[in-house]
């Protein structure tokens, strides 16, 4: 009997310094500072904190990533989680707060939700891969020196998001190309741009500059107001995904990049969000089909498309024309499993032949 309890106590001071063990683990002591301006001591000691709080996720993220085999997107999960920072955060108290000269320092104790964080990573991931990493084309208008430091700049970062870029350079001598800054342009020729250079994804952006110059006493200072603004595009589609714009004032170089940089997240942003609703919602793959012998055949092949796509929610025809017909499909999946289901689909004994396949567009051809 006493033996038993001993086992019970034993066991029971296990579990316990198991928790404490974990509790501890998720207990993360962070230092966070910010500048004080005009005087405002209370505005930067919330900064500050912000801050902490901030390095205290990023510290469990960085063990979480670099303790799995999948470095790959570290990036890409630290940049979205990060501006999330505040709700992986279930509690925390401040252990050390003081002024030193214009700056404020504090230090934090934080309990870090790391369940919560773990499976946020593992969404993001998610996205990510089955989205295959689209090829991003970016073009900002024009030939100047301050549209190449832009394009650089967001070119910079998606790079460092993991995201694989089709080089404009090359093909920037191409009228169409250029074309593409009217805002007249339809989203039929973007999609034929996007198409030819093999490009899923395309950002196309535009910068204003006004520059203006003072005197502060014997120095002349110039300074720039900067307006950067861009669109997303679907490549295969020509649907816009997301437009964004960021204004800074200063020295033009410094604040175009800041400016460049801050848009670039922000499209990011909402990228993965409409992926992220595509993955879990509907997702639209433009089917285009050739060899349609009459109006009749065109009828009877949109109710098979009807039955027999799985995930199939709603179907748009864009268009029919001798023989070929444009259709915008929804359905819950991806133009893969799309295209796997027409190729087993039969219309009066002839074959569905998939003659190409991107991201969001299925193009393909009734055997004769």
């Amino acid at each position: 009997m006493r033996r038993s309890f001993l086992l019970f106590i034993m066991i029971m001071a296990g579990l316990l310094f198991s928790a404490m063990a974990v509790e501890a683990q998720d207990k993360i002591r962070a230092e966070g500072t910010a500048a004080i301006l005009n005087n405002r001591v209370d505005i930067a000691r919330d900064k500050a904190i912000d801050n902490a709080q901030r390095s205290a996720v990023e510290r469990v993220m960085g063990v979480m990533i670099s303790s799995s085999t999948d470095v790959e997107n570290f990036q890409v999960k630290m940049d979205r989680i990060l501006s999330e920072s505040k709700g992986f955060i279930n509690a925390y108290k401040i252990i050390k707060e003081e002024r030193s000269g214009d700056s404020y320092d504090v230090t934090i104790e934080a309990d870090v939700g790391a369940g919560k964080l773990k499976d946020r990573m593992e969404a993001i991931h998610l996205i990510m891969a089955r989205k295959s990493k689209p090829r991003l084309m970016i073009i900002f208008g024009g030939q100047g020196q301050k549209d190449a430091i832009v394009e650089a700049a967001v070119a910079r970062y998606f790079i460092a998001q993991g995201f694989k870029l089709v080089d404009a350079e090359v093909v920037k001598s191409d009228k169409e190309i250029q074309s593409l800054q009217s805002p007249t342009v339809k989203s039929r020729q973007m999609a034929s741009v996007a198409q030819r250079y093999g490009a899923e994804i395309l950002i196309l952006g535009r910068v204003e500059v006004t520059s203006r110059s003072f005197k502060m006493g014997d120095v002349e200072v110039q300074s720039s107001d900067v307006a950067i603004s861009g669109k997303v595009v679907n490549g295969d589609t020509g649907e816009i995904l997301a437009t964004d714009s960021k204004a800074r004032k200063g020295e033009f170089k410094t604040v175009a990049e800041e400016a460049a940089t801050e848009l670039a997240k922000q499209m990011k942003e909402e990228i993965l969000e409409r992926w992220s609703s595509e993955l879990t919602n509907a997702v639209t793959v433009k089917v285009i089909v050739s060899g349609l012998n009459t109006y009749q055949d065109l009828s009877r092949f949109k109710e098979i498309l009807t039955a027999e796509i799985r995930g199939f929610k709603e179907m748009y025809q864009r268009s029919y024309r001798r023989g070929q017909v444009e259709l915008d499909i929804e359905v819950k999946g991806n133009a893969q499993g799309v295209a796997d289901d027409l190729a087993a689909i039969m219309l009066n004994h002839r074959k569905v032949n998939i003659q190409e396949i991107t991201t969001n567009r299925i193009k393909a051809t009734l055997s004769p």
